[in-house]
């Protein structure tokens, strides 16, 4: 299928987007069933207990991220610091010491010896986190969408299917989220702000001052810590998120 998506680098292209299709698989626990019983015998989540649409979007994002990382690092199942890089990028952009703190409750809670972490209780852990219940399903649906386009501008790896890629597009247009209208320089660049303040930057001091300057002088928002319209309202969202990392930096 031949789809247009914003190049992340910059202006519209039109690419054949390999769909990434997870093998067949039991719940890991987003949500609840009809019955408001957790989907996972130790599932308590209660993400999009309301648009239940996105869970197997999430499921599937989560579950090719997972593969994607054990496979770049040579993997058949991921270990410990594979889990670490995972959590890194899809927790919401707080601080470091926030960030590592939490990896750390979660990493610990999570049986993985010799063998490798199971991807089952990996993504469990990740979806129970306390920063995505906190932070809520806006914020959650915006890292993955993110996410999934730095991954296959950058990487060449497509986490969500084009199916679930248009569906996640939908849905955030549809809430008034920011993020799905950002240009591709905007995207990467909040990508990148709050990749650094992970401690896991993805683009060098050099780079990250070029596109800033490409950007400051398009007279972009996303330089200049400007809330966006949810934001303004009080609603948690990915850039808010951001900002308020950036005030203790």
């Amino acid at each position: 299928m031949t789809i247009t998506y914003a190049l992340l680098l910059g202006a519209l292209w039109t690419a054949e987007v390999a769909s990434f299709v997870p093998r067949s698989h039991t719940s890991i626990g987003i949500g609840r069933t009809a019955d408001s019983s957790p989907t996972c015998a130790h599932a308590s989540s209660s993400l999009f207990e309301e648009e239940e649409e996105m869970i197997p979007i999430a499921e599937n994002y989560i579950r090719a991220k997972y593969k994607a990382v054990a496979s770049a690092h040579g993997h058949s199942k991921c270990d410990k610091d594979d889990a670490r890089e995972i959590l890194q990028a899809v927790l919401p952009p707080v601080t470091k010491e926030e960030l590592d703190k939490e990896v750390d409750n979660i990493i610990s809670s999570i049986a993985g010896g010799e063998g490798g972490i199971d991807e089952d209780n990996l993504a469990e852990a990740i979806v129970q986190n306390s920063y995505w219940e906190s932070a809520g399903d806006l914020v959650v649906k915006e890292l993955l969408y993110l996410d999934s386009l730095y991954s296959y501008y950058s990487n060449g790896v497509a986490l969500l299917n084009n199916e679930d890629y248009a569906e996640l597009k939908d849905n955030l247009v549809w809430e008034g989220s920011s993020v799905p209208n950002m240009t591709g320089k905007e995207a990467l660049f909040a990508t990148a702000v709050a990749a650094s303040r992970r401690g896991a930057p993805i683009l060098n001091d050099e780079e990250y001052k070029e596109l800033k300057t490409f950007l400051k002088g398009k007279g972009s928002w996303v330089t200049d810590r400007e809330a966006d319209a949810l934001e303004k309202l009080g609603i948690n969202t990915f850039m808010g998120y951001l900002h308020r990392s950036l005030k203790t930096a």
